[in-house]
């Protein structure tokens, strides 16, 4: 790792040693201690390793913190000083030998990270990491396959979102991978509401979340706002039994 000589280190602008993120942005620094706690943690994240005297960090900074506004809260963005001594054993282990470096931990320490390699813009981080989120979302492009999803049967609750666009939202993704195992999920891309007509529903150009009960094929309309924390209570209560289907 680059040293630089102490007085030019004493020297630097008060901006560096306090970080080179910007101080309202939605990156979190990390050390060892966190780190660990965090990875515990089966959820994915993004983590950047940089150096503050690093000038091609200091240019991601701006783009890496505008990609962690639009992942938040969904999918945690963190950073590590990997120039703080008590940081350089853990950048060490994580094989960080340039920088920036910046991977994507899909399920925590669970899974191998994956080294980001792409332009450091914005769209680029939050791309590779939308792409990384593990989860079962059985995806349906045909009408006529969402009744059969419908009536099959299951020894699981089921949630069915009618989207009104043509790409998975990253907030199904998550909720998929947080309550993988539990609920299935699927997805319906219902750009000109056939999925909604389908159903006896006026297509009003929104999203529209159904849920089912285990073992049964009787409609639930959910009514509450599609974000992560209130769907997340929701499906709690339904897994707990607090919330009837």
């Amino acid at each position: 790792m680059l040293k630089l000589p102490a007085l030019f280190v004493l020297a630097l602008p008060l901006l560096v040693s306090a970080g080179i993120f910007p101080k309202d942005s939605h990156v979190k620094m990390l050390d060892p201690k966190s780190f660990k706690k965090v990875m515990k943690k089966d959820e994915t994240s993004i983590v950047a390793f940089v150096a503050p005297w690093c000038g091609h960090c200091q240019k991601m900074a701006p783009e890496y913190a505008k990609a962690a506004k639009g992942l938040n809260p969904l999918v945690p963005a963190y950073a590590i000083d990997c120039d703080e001594e008590k940081n350089k054993p853990l950048c060490g282990e994580q094989g960080v030998k340039g920088f920036p470096t910046v991977k994507v931990f899909p399920r925590g320490n669970k899974v191998a990270p994956i080294t980001y390699e792409g332009e450091r813009t914005s769209s680029g981080f939050f791309d590779f990491t939308s792409r990384r989120i593990p989860n079962k979302n059985k995806k349906l492009y045909k009408v006529e396959e969402i009744k059969p999803w419908i009536e099959k049967t299951t020894s699981k609750p089921r949630a069915l979102l009618l989207n009104k666009g043509k790409k998975m939202p990253l907030l199904w993704s998550v909720l998929a991978h947080k309550f993988e195992g539990k609920v299935d999920f699927a997805t319906f891309f219902d750009m000109k509401g056939k999925g909604h007509k389908s159903l006896g529903y006026e297509w009003k150009e929104k999203s529209k979340l159904l849920l089912f009960a285990e073992d049964s094929s009787e409609i639930f309309e959910y009514d509450g706002l599609l974000k992560l924390e209130p769907l997340s209570e929701f499906f709690s209560n339904v897994l707990s039994g607090e919330q009837s289907l």
